[in-house]
C-alpha cells in the first residue's frame, strides 16, 4: 500500500533532478536617439488677478462673530450685504459706555455746584471781614486822652486778627480754586474717555455689515487649515473675508510636490484641462514660480512650490476656484541620445554605466545632460547602439 504512494513522489523528483534550472540574464538596454520631455502633472485652481478685498473693519476693536454670510459664488450687486456681524459684544459696550459717561456727567455737575456753594461761602466771608476791618480802621481813636491804651492796643490787635484773616480767606479761596480746577478737569479727562468708548461702540455698530463695492460674484478665503469663513467664526480687524473678482481676466495657481519642482521657471509650456471638462486641452504658461515651499493641509507632510500659470486665451467657462488639471512641461530635446537613470551609477563623484562588451562588461565613465523623471541626456562616453545592463552584472548569482 505505502509502495504504490511513494512510486509517484519519486518519479516527480527524478524528473526534477534531470532538470536544470535557466541561468539568469543580465537586462540590456539598447542606446538610441530619441526625445526627452521632462514633464511634471500637477493640480490647481482659476483665480482673478484682479479682485476687490472684503475685510473686517479695521476699526473694530477686538475679534468679532460671523453672524451671517451671503453664499459664496453668488452673484451680488453693488451695495448687497455680504457679512454681517454680530452686535451683542457692541451693544453691551455701548450701555456701558453710556452709564459711566451720564455717572461722570452726574460727578461733574456736583462738583461744580459744591465748588460754587464754596466759592460762595468764602466770597462772603471775605465781604464780611472787609466791612469790619473798615468799621474797625475808620472808627479807631489812639487818642490817649480819650481812650486808655489798653482799648487802644486791644483795637489794635483787632485790626491786625482782620487783617490776617483776609489774607488767610484770600489763600483759601486761591487753594480751593485749584484745588477744584483739578478735580474738573480730572472728571472731564473721565468725561472724554466714556465719549471715545461710546463713540467707538456707535462707529462699530455702523459697521457691522459689511457690503459690496461692485457687482460680482463672491469668493471666501481659506485659512492655514484649510477652512473658509463660516457662521459663528471668530475674525479679528482687518482680517481678509474673501474677495469680489474680475472675471475678465484670470490666471491658474498650480502647486508641484518640492522634489517634483526642480527646472520650473517661467515661460515654460503648461497644458492643462478643467476638471469639469476633462477631454478640452487648453494651453498656457508659466509667469511666476514661488522660490518657498510650503503646506497646503494640516495633516499633509509634503511640501508644495506655488506656480502662477496665465491661460492663452481667457475662457467664458473660467471661474475663480474652478479645479485644473495640469502637465507642465518643464524640458523638451529632440534626437538625443537617452540613457534610463537606473542603469547610471555612481562613485568617487563620476557616473559610470555597465557597457557590454564581447567578453563581458566594462565601467563606462559618462556625462550626462538634462534629466527627466526617468531618463538623462548622453553628453559623452557612449553612443548608439550600445548596449548597457540596467543593474549590476555582478548582481547576479
Amino acid at each position: 500500500m505505502y509502495t504504490n504512494r511513494l512510486l509517484p513522489v519519486l518519479v516527480t523528483a527524478l524528473c526534477l533532478a534531470g532538470c536544470s534550472e535557466p541561468a539568469l540574464q543580465v537586462p540590456l538596454y539598447q542606446l538610441e536617439t530619441d526625445t526627452l520631455a521632462h514633464s511634471v502633472n500637477a493640480e490647481g485652481e482659476l483665480f482673478a488677478v484682479n479682485s476687490v478685498s472684503i475685510s473686517a473693519p479695521g476699526t473694530l476693536q477686538g475679534p468679532r462673530f460671523i453672524a451671517s454670510l451671503a453664499s459664496e459664488y453668488t452673484e451680488v450687486q453693488a451695495g448687497d450685504i455680504v457679512v454681517t456681524f454680530d452686535a451683542s459684544q457692541l451693544q453691551k459696550a455701548r450701555v456701558k459706555a453710556s452709564t459711566g459717561l451720564g455717572a461722570v456727567l452726574a460727578d461733574e455737575q456736583q462738583k461744580q455746584a459744591e465748588q460754587l456753594k464754596e466759592q460762595t461761602t468764602l466770597g462772603l466771608e471775605q465781604r464780611l471781614i472787609g466791612h469790619e476791618f473798615s468799621f474797625a480802621d475808620r472808627f479807631t481813636i489812639d487818642d490817649v486822652q480819650i481812650r486808655s491804651r489798653l482799648e487802644i492796643i486791644d483795637s489794635m490787635q483787632n485790626k491786625e486778627y482782620l487783617s490776617d484773616k483776609q489774607a488767610y480767606l484770600g489763600w483759601q479761596e486761591q487753594s480751593f480754586s485749584q484745588r477744584s480746577q483739578g478735580e474738573l478737569e480730572l472728571l472731564q479727562l473721565q468725561r472724554g474717555q466714556q465719549q471715545n468708548l461710546l463713540q467707538q461702540a456707535e462707529t462699530g455698530l455702523e459697521q457691522l455689515e459689511v457690503r459690496s463695492p461692485h457687482q460680482g460674484i463672491i469668493l471666501y478665503e481659506t485659512n492655514w487649515r484649510g477652512e473658509k469663513p463660516e457662521v459663528g467664526g471668530m475674525v479679528f480687524p482687518g482680517h481678509r473675508i474673501g474677495s469680489i473678482p474680475d472675471l475678465s481676466l484670470q490666471h491658474l495657481k498650480l502647486y508641484v510636490i518640492e522634489q517634483e519642482a526642480v527646472g520650473l521657471l517661467p515661460g515654460q509650456q503648461v497644458n492643462f484641462a478643467l476638471t469639469a471638462w476633462p477631454d478640452e486641452t487648453l494651453s498656457a504658461k508659466i509667469v511666476a514660480v514661488a522660490p518657498v515651499a510650503q503646506s497646503r493641509e494640516r495633516r499633509d507632510p509634503r511640501k508644495y512650490i506655488e506656480v502662477r500659470v496665465e491661460p492663452d486665451a481667457q475662457d467664458p467657462r473660467f471661474l475663480p476656484g474652478n479645479k485644473v488639471r495640469a502637465n507642465i512641461v518643464v524640458n523638451k530635446l529632440e534626437n538625443v541620445l537617452l540613457v534610463p537613470l537606473q542603469a547610471i551609477f555612481s562613485e568617487q563623484q563620476q557616473l559610470y554605466v555597465y557597457k557590454r562588451q564581447q567578453a563581458g562588461f566594462i565601467k563606462q565613465v559618462i556625462q550626462i545632460g538634462t534629466k527627466s523623471l526617468s531618463h538623462a541626456q548622453i553628453l559623452a562616453g557612449l553612443q548608439a547602439g550600445d548596449e548597457i545592463a540596467l543593474i549590476k552584472p555582478e548582481s547576479i548569482i
